[in-house]
C-alpha cells in the first residue's frame, strides 16, 4: 500500500467516518497527495482527494457524536412567573376629545373605534356634547375709530366615549397608542374609575352589630 492512502486511512480512522473502504478503492495517488474536509449542516461529510491526474469526491454521513447539538436547560423551558404588582381593574374610562374642527373629531373616531375592536376593547357611550364658542370683541383700530370693531370666536367641540371593563394592562396600551396617534389641535381628557378592596376597618352593613 502506498504513503499516501496509508495516510488516508489513518484520517478517516481517527474521525470514525463510515465508509473508508470506499473512499480508499477509488483513489490513486502517486505523489503529492492533499485532502480537504468539510462539514455540512445536514450531517454529510464532503472528502476531496487529489493526485496526479485523479480527483474524486466522496459525501459520507457523520456519526451522531461529531454533530454539535444545543440541548435547551429545563431553566428556559421554564414558565416566567410573574412576581410583580396585580393588574388594576377599571369599571370605566371616560375619554373627552377638544378639538376646533368637527371634521378632525369625526376622522378620529373612526380611528379610536378600529383600533378598539382590533384590541378586543369595548366602545360604549359616545357622545357629542354642545359646543363651546368664546367670542372677543375688539377695536379695529388701537386708538381711534371707536365704533369700528372686529370681532373673534374661538369654537370648541366636543367628543366623549367610555371604555367599561379593563385592566391596566390593557388600558396603558391601548391609551398609550391612541395618544401617540392624536391630531394636531386635538386634546385629550382621561378619567379612570378604579375598583379597589374595602379597607379592613370598613366592614359592610351586614357584619356591624347594632
Amino acid at each position: 500500500m502506498w504513503p499516501g492512502i496509508r495516510s488516508i486511512l489513518s484520517f478517516h480512522a481517527r474521525r470514525g467516518v463510515a465508509g473508508v473502504r470506499a473512499a480508499s478503492q477509488g483513489v490513486i495517488c502517486r505523489t503529492g497527495v492533499s485532502q480537504a474536509v468539510r462539514v455540512y449542516s445536514v450531517g454529510m461529510v464532503q472528502s476531496q482527494v487529489c493526485g496526479v491526474g485523479v480527483c474524486q469526491t466522496v459525501v459520507q454521513p457523520v456519526p451522531a457524536r461529531f454533530l454539535h447539538t444545543t440541548n435547551p436547560s429545563s431553566t428556559e423551558n421554564s414558565l416566567v412567573v410573574d412576581d410583580g404588582e396585580p393588574d388594576r381593574l377599571y369599571s370605566v374610562i371616560d375619554v373627552e376629545c377638544r378639538g376646533h374642527d368637527p371634521v378632525v373629531l369625526r376622522s378620529y373616531l373612526t380611528f379610536l373605534s378600529t383600533a378598539a375592536s382590533h384590541l378586543g376593547v369595548a366602545v360604549q357611550d359616545v357622545a357629542w356634547p354642545t359646543k363651546h364658542i368664546k367670542r372677543w370683541t375688539l377695536l379695529k383700530s388701537v386708538h381711534i375709530h371707536k365704533k369700528h370693531r372686529v370681532q373673534y370666536e374661538a369654537r370648541t367641540h366636543f367628543l366623549t366615549l367610555s371604555l367599561p371593563r379593563l385592566t391596566q394592562s390593557t388600558a396603558d396600551t391601548y391609551l398609550e397608542y391612541i395618544q401617540r396617534n392624536l391630531p394636531e389641535g386635538v386634546a385629550m381628557k382621561v378619567t379612570r374609575h378604579e375598583l379597589q378592596k374595602l379597607p379592613q376597618h370598613v366592614k359592610p352593613s351586614s357584619e356591624v352589630s347594632v
